[in-house]
């Protein structure tokens, strides 16, 4: 007989997750997860097959967010310039707010774990694609509007923008300011005109 799982898995997905971007893959043992969840050795591989298991999820809930708010900001009404605009700047906003420092949790995990776990690699990859078809898609739109150069292919400015937002992202780990941030998002759009 099955038993019943006396916890929400998405909630314990979201508080894994925050354990996972503090310490990192190798740095949260078993124990502290039972710990910050709240819920028994048994349940976690039960649910999730093991430690690893678990991890995977996290990031698989951490891409579905993010890139969730990010298809959100396509809806609106703003033209392309101003919605690459603010995709960078909500990043300076969200790191500037970070008193952990944490920076961007996959990226964390493909420093991490890339060189030798096939999973994570593959989903960073992914994740990294598929970001940059849709940015890809948003330049096009932009240059064709006039907002955007063409001197370089909307490809290689949606392989641009998507580095500079990593870039911000690691910066974001370190000691720099929220106006440091700011010059790094003014210089990504200029070159873009």
């Amino acid at each position: 007989m099955a038993r019943t799982k006396n916890f929400v898995e998405s909630e314990a997905l979201d508080k894994a997750l925050d354990l996972f971007w503090q310490k990192g893959f190798h740095a949260t043992s078993i124990q502290d997860l039972v710990n910050h969840l709240g819920i028994n050795r048994a349940s976690i591989y039960d649910t999730w097959g093991d430690k690893h298991g678990l991890y995977l999820e996290t990031l698989k809930q951490y891409r579905r967010h993010s890139s969730g708010q990010f298809l959100e900001k396509l809806r609106s009404q703003k033209t392309a310039k101003e919605i690459v605009r603010d995709f960078l700047t909500d990043i300076v906003e969200d790191s500037s707010q970070d008193e952990l420092k944490r920076g961007c949790y996959l990226s964390n995990s493909a420093t991490e774990l890339a060189y030798c776990d096939e999973n994570v690699n593959h989903m960073f990859t992914d994740n990294r694609m598929k970001m940059e078809a849709v940015l890809n898609e948003l330049i096009k739109e932009g240059q064709e509007a006039g907002e955007f150069s063409t001197k370089h292919s909307s490809e290689s400015f949606a392989r641009f923008i998507f580095n500079t937002a990593g870039g911000l992202r690691l910066l974001a780990k370190g000691e720099i300011s929220k106006e440091e941030m700011a010059d790094v998002v003014d210089v990504a759009i200029s070159a873009l005109n």
